[in-house]
């Protein structure tokens, strides 16, 4: 299993420059954090954000999850059997019991399954053909079937049985997903409606216990004493404030009663000198979809042209200046080691420099004079759509400036909201450029690149990109178990992408954060936090 970009946040005692006191946060033996999201749900089967899916990860495990040193281990599973041609995985489950007094049992994870497929989880796509493989789960998907039958088995409590249509090269890192983490069936069911919408209403199997949840305000996890790895929890009780205001958060922390917090640009200055202060990558990369349904838009200089525009670095240093670095792909850095031992975005290069599609505005001049006279038009005229809920209005109106220097481009800005514009682009297709972003699902280069198949037209490739020999690509990458003959189908498909501008990349996000002198051990990569091992002295 290829090692995961770690950034294990562990900081020396110091004082601040500023005023942050001992940082002490909550004191005695417990941590105060703070996300700048809400959670949307705490279903493991339906959860779609960053904020769920890491709180979900503290309080239930699967059948791998993060170590210490943020590496995937077994960890509801004792042992794992892998058939010789990658088809057939059998786990023997550890002895581990959910906050009821329930055993955990292999039936706990068919039923999580088939509940994620019948309720059309939007991650539901993760058990077919564009992630897992999952014997017959493609097909069931495709014509509302049988969840039943997918290739998912209890032998025994003890003995789960994995099926797969075809090898899936991934397949450990999705399952240390919520979507394929187990679920209490008798405890769901007597739920009903009701799961999930509150504490009483969840259970734990994992390394802490859902004590509280004020709704859009916090929620208070408790170290589970009866968790089988008890001995790895060594604080008592972690808070996470929900939706909560950087500034604030900032003087919270400076006033001791935060451990951590994620600040804004703007506060940056402010921080940047002392010792609690530091940048974490956050796995997002911020891009331009390109719909090649529009005219303009479909002739290759003029998208060579706006790509050539855009100063990357001045964004990411003067704009941003929270840790983001100029996008190099459509791959993020810190994602996936190659097989080689190499980062895969370092392993791909510069793919702007090398397409000649970095920043050099005389050169994007000339491509979009070359495009303007190959479409036989004297100037353009473009919209750019963004969310006004994703607080990239600074970089929507960076955009604007950039874009409007190129002469024969008249670029305007559309502010809308992300759940409105995704479902208008899904249902019409309807806009010429939109600004937005892709995490990644699990760390793999397939969790970017699958978005630009033909197959995702409806769903993800919003501006119907299609390259055949890209398709195949992936496709071939899917089943393919030698790793080094995998990665050069992978780095060869990120090239084409790139090379066609079937999107523009632009940074990959970074934050700017505030950790307190006396915390260590909280793990951050590409995929999410990891809680389990936060230590407090």
């Amino acid at each position: 299993m290829k090692r995961l970009f770690l950034c294990c946040l562990t900081f020396l005692l110091a004082i601040s420059l500023v005023a942050c006191g001992t940082n002490g946060g909550s004191g005695d033996n417990s941590v105060t954090i703070m996300m700048e999201n809400d959670l949307g749900t705490l279903d493991a089967s339906l959860v779609t954000d960053g904020t769920g899916i890491g709180i979900i990860r503290a309080f239930t495990d699967g059948i791998y999850a993060m170590d210490e040193e943020g590496t995937l281990q077994l960890a509801l599973a004792e042992s794992e059997d892998i058939s010789e041609d990658g088809l057939t995985y059998t786990y023997t489950l550890k002895d581990a019991y959910w906050s009821n007094g329930d055993p955990v049992t292999a039936n706990d994870f068919v039923y999580a399954w088939h509940r994620a497929i019948d309720e059309k989880s939007e991650y539901a796509y993760l058990f077919g053909t564009s992630g897992a493989n999952i014997k017959n789960a493609q097909d069931v998907m495709d014509n509302e079937g049988d969840s039943s039958t997918i290739g998912i088995t209890a032998v025994d409590d003890k003995t789960l049985v994995i099926e797969l249509d075809a090898p899936c090269a991934f397949l450990k890192t999705l399952l240390a997903f919520p979507t394929f983490f187990p679920l209490n069936e008798s405890f769901v069911e007597q739920q009903g409606d009701d799961y999930s919408t509150s504490v009483s209403h969840l259970l734990s199997n994992g390394a802490y216990v859902l004590s509280e949840w004020e709704v859009g305000t916090k929620v208070v996890l408790v170290k589970n004493e009866d968790y089988y790895d008890a001995d790895a929890v060594q604080i008592d009780s972690l808070t996470i404030n929900l939706a909560q205001d950087q500034s604030a958060a900032a003087l919270q922390f400076d006033n001791g009663e935060l451990d951590y917090c994620i600040i804004s640009s703007s506060l940056v200055d402010t921080y940047k000198d002392t010792d609690e202060y530091s940048t974490i990558s956050n796995g997002f990369l911020w891009y331009l979809y390109v719909n090649f349904e529009n005219e303009y838009l479909a002739n290759e200089n003029i998208r060579k042209g706006l790509s050539s525009a855009i100063d990357r670095v001045d964004l990411c240093d003067n704009i941003l200046k929270d840790g983001s670095s100029p996008a190099t792909g459509f791959v993020p850095s810190d994602l996936y080691t190659t097989s080689e031992g190499i980062d895969f975005a370092s392993a791909c290069g510069d793919l702007l420099e090398t397409n000649e599609i970095d920043y050099d505005l005389e050169k994007a001049q000339a491509y979009i004079d070359a495009g303007l006279a190959e479409l036989g038009v004297d100037e353009i005229s473009l919209s750019l759509v963004y969310g006004t809920d994703e607080s990239v209005d600074t970089v929507a109106t960076y955009l604007e400036q950039a874009l409007n220097a190129l002469d024969g481009v008249t670029l305007t800005l559309t502010a809308t909201q992300k759940q409105s514009r995704i479902s208008n682009y899904q249902a019409t297709g309807e806009f010429d450029l939109s600004l937005t972003r892709w995490g990644p699902d699990y760390e793999d280069p397939t969790t970017y690149l699958t978005l630009l198949e033909k197959s995702q037209w409806s769903n993800y490739n919003y501006g119907h990109y299609y390259n055949e020999t890209y398709d195949e690509l992936l496709a071939s990458a899917r089943v393919e178990l030698d790793e080094e003959t995998r990665d050069n189908e992978l780095i060869e498909a990120n090239t084409l992408a790139v090379s066609e501008v079937a999107i523009i990349p632009l940074f990959e996000q970074g934050q700017a954060v505030l950790t307190s002198s006396s915390l260590t051990g909280l793990i951050h990569t590409t995929n999410g936090y990891t809680y389990k091992y936060l230590k407090k002295s």
